[in-house]
């Protein structure tokens, strides 16, 4: 019997100290001020920008949700979010882009979807591409965070250098798809779908070769059946169309 209570008293020991401590701790808690972000993970972006070629659809808009993620707690109240749009190069509300007039965080809520509406306006074939800055701003009610940013440019043609690269420092699209022309662009689109190749990446700093590797093979394969029904596809600038080994 001796024996046994002398287990039994070192293990309630233990609990007694284990709840004691359980007790004592304090339970952290956000106590800093309530901060609103861009939750660029959530919208499926790397970085703070979007680019949106038209030339490569026939869509005449293009909705964009913008999510937005309260560093804080729910409240019993609705909350004003600051949020501005300026342009360098004339792009304005109603022609370029339609949003609504005023964002509330609804009570009860830390996360809110902002639908912004790109829009396919006429002036992008006579004036070129506009661009446009998103932000977040302070307000009355909560405070702009760190991911505060969002630089959207659109535009009705198509690009003659690759989209998606210009913060790599390896691996850029190029070493795999070769120079860039407007009509291998628009094969390439037309192959996989995709135009903007900033996901394609590790880390927004160096191209995915796992991605990289199998599109050229299959661009390569595409490119070899179309020469064989058409021909050579050649760029007017550029000249025949090709893809590197």
């Amino acid at each position: 019997m001796r024996s046994i209570i002398k287990c039994i008293l070192p293990v309630l020991a233990g609990l007694s100290f284990m709840l004691t401590a359980c007790e004592k701790e304090d339970i952290p808690y956000y106590s800093d001020v309530e901060r609103i972000n861009f939750d660029y993970t959530a919208m499926g972006l790397s970085k703070d920008t979007v680019n949106i070629a038209y030339g490569f659809v026939t869509d005449q808009y293009t909705n964009i949700d913008l999510e937005l993620l309260l560093t804080g707690y729910a409240k019993d109240y609705d909350r004003v979010i600051g949020l501005t749009i300026t342009s360098e190069n004339g792009a304005v509300a109603g022609t370029n882009y339609e949003i609504t007039d005023n964002v509330v965080m609804p009570k009860g809520e830390v996360l809110i979807s902002v639908p912004l509406k790109v829009l396919r306006s006429e002036d992008l074939m006579t004036t070129g591409a506009k661009s446009f800055l998103v932000k977040l701003v302070d307000s009355d009610d909560l405070v702009a965070g760190l991911r505060t940013t969002l630089f959207v440019t659109v535009s009705d043609d198509i690009p003659d250098e690759w989209v998606g690269d210009e913060g790599w420092i390896m691996n850029p699209i190029s070493q795999y798809f070769g120079k860039c022309s407007k009509t291998k662009y628009l094969f390439v689109y037309e192959q996989l779908g995709v135009w903007d190749f900033s996901s394609w990446s590790y880390w927004g700093m160096m191209g995915d070769a796992a991605k990289f590797t199998p599109a050229k093979r299959i661009l390569k394969e595409k490119l070899a059946e179309y020469e064989a029904e058409n021909g050579p596809l050649v760029d007017p600038k550029e000249g025949r169309v090709t893809f590197p080994d």
